[in-house]
């Protein structure tokens, strides 16, 4: 019997030695999994020690409220031990969420915003979050992290952020940038409604002085997923009301299924107009107000990062996504609608078509139907050239990472590239002023391709207008 004993405790003794040193090699082993992920394991009681402030609290409970998993009612902890409830989260209460929350600039440090986050499953490797962010042109950018929570075992894991810049730069004091970071692969997506972003690399370290809680974009399956959608950069002031009108009809004859508004101080007319193609479920409005320290210090208005934000807004939802102004329309030369383009150009390297632009003039001197109230049908004379700065391109979403407002600048891969069409497949048409009359509009080019939407446009029109001018709006 004693020596029985004996062994027992030496087995004993043995096995309080080689177990914790199992667990050290095993967290070794889980850190050194992702080079860019840190995880960080508070259990549900440890993380009761962690309301060590009002702020630190106000943030913890906004995150749980936000992204806690579904777990049966009758399954729940007592409140005693756990004081965090779990609430149930799925696809249609993410949605909802995000439906109710206004989008809007959140400032993380001084100059330093995250404006939207969006997941990422386009590489097979790594699911990743991308913020859509401004921040500062010039010296250091701040490190940032990604926190996120299990929500089965109350643990913490951590991501870095690694930035990149958008567009180019001409001396503006802030700019724009998709910032990136690893989805662990513990965390469960389909109910996760945010993500804590993070000065502070340690989660329990969270307060509401280092850290900005950002709703996760939800696609809205509601909306028409026809295959061509189109980004228009923000707007702001009066816009005609016929003009605008007639933009939007137009585009949807020339094959746009949605479109995407963003509303930098938009008129009240102007948003009214909005507003009565959104409850038909052909426009999006989105806020864009940029802090007033901002919007003095960076380029167009933030023109690029809005562009971005529609780009990761609507990629999972169209095959084809355009970029153009209120004055500018990618008109096919041959077929009637761009889509039918790209139905004979199908390449699975192409990452997006870009067009060339025809300036005609709205001078009105070189009026060459007076007798249609129809801008696009009123002006026929343009440039014989084309205008390089003003090229327009249609992304194809999903093979693409990022855009500006002439180009494709980096896809998703290094192989997909980028396809310049010929004038005789379509080409923008871009209105503007005659500035030169004796240079340029002297030698201009009389070109009718618009007058095969004529009878169609005006039929539009003229509905959408007569039931405005009901409300007042016209």
């Amino acid at each position: 019997m004693k020596r029985l004993l004996k062994k027992i405790c030496v087995f004993v003794a043995v096995g309080i030695v080689l177990v914790p040193t199992l667990f050290i090699v095993l967290d070794l082993s889980s850190h050194s999994k992702h080079k860019n992920m840190v995880t960080s394991s508070t259990k549900s009681k440890e993380f009761q020690k962690l309301k060590s402030t009002p702020n630190q609290n106000l943030l913890q409970e906004e995150f749980l409220a936000n992204s806690q998993k579904a777990k049966d009612v009758n399954e729940i902890a007592d409140p005693g031990e756990n004081i965090f409830l779990p609430q149930k989260n799925s696809y249609e209460s993410c949605l909802l969420k995000v439906r109710n929350d206004k989008v809007q600039f959140q400032e993380l440090l001084t100059g330093s915003i995250i404006y939207s986050a969006f997941l990422d499953y386009r590489f097979k490797e790594q699911a990743f979050v991308r913020l859509i962010s401004i921040l500062p042109a010039y010296g250091e950018v701040p490190q940032m992290y990604c926190h996120f929570m299990d929500l089965d075992t109350y643990e913490f894991f951590t991501s870095v952020v690694e930035v990149e810049e958008l567009g180019i730069n001409h001396g503006y004091s802030y700019q724009g940038f998709i910032s990136s970071c690893d989805l662990p692969e513990q965390i469960d997506s389909y109910t996760l409604c945010s993500v804590n972003i993070s000065v502070e690399p340690e989660a329990d370290l969270q307060t509401t002085e280092n850290t900005r809680v950002i709703p996760l974009h939800v696609v809205d399956r509601r909306v028409n997923t026809e295959t061509y959608s189109l980004c228009v950069p923000p707007t702001s002031g009066d816009i005609s009301a016929r003009r605008l009108v007639e933009f939007i009809e137009l585009s949807q004859i020339l094959g746009v299924s949605h479109l995407t508004f963003y509303n930098s101080k938009a008129s009240d007319k102007t948003l009214e107009i909005l507003k009565h193609y959104k409850e038909k479920g052909l426009v999006n409005i989105i806020p864009w107000e940029l802090p007033e320290h901002i919007a003095l210090n960076i380029q167009d208005e933030g023109q690029t990062i809005a562009l971005n934000d529609c780009l990761y807004r609507n990629m999972e939802q169209f095959d084809y996504i355009a970029f153009n102004n209120l004055d500018e329309f990618i008109v096919p030369f041959q077929d009637k609608r761009v889509p039918q383009i790209f139905q004979s150009l199908i390449d699975e390297d192409i990452a997006g078509y870009c067009f060339q632009s025809f300036t005609f003039y709205t001078t009105n001197s070189v009026v060459n139907n007076s007798r249609s109230q129809l801008f696009t049908q009123k002006f026929t004379s343009r440039a014989k050239s084309p205008t390089t700065r003003l090229s327009r391109c249609v992304a194809s979403p999903q093979k693409v990472f990022s855009v500006d407002l002439n180009a494709i600048t980096n896809p998703s891969e290094t192989y997909y590239i980028t396809r310049d069409l010929e004038p005789s497949l379509g080409y923008v048409f871009h209105y503007d002023e005659c500035y030169n009359a004796e240079r340029d509009c002297a030698d201009s080019y009389q070109d009718l391709t618009m007058e095969k939407y004529r009878n169609e446009l005006e039929m539009r029109f003229n509905m959408t207008v007569s039931s405005l001018r009901l409300s007042g709006l016209v």
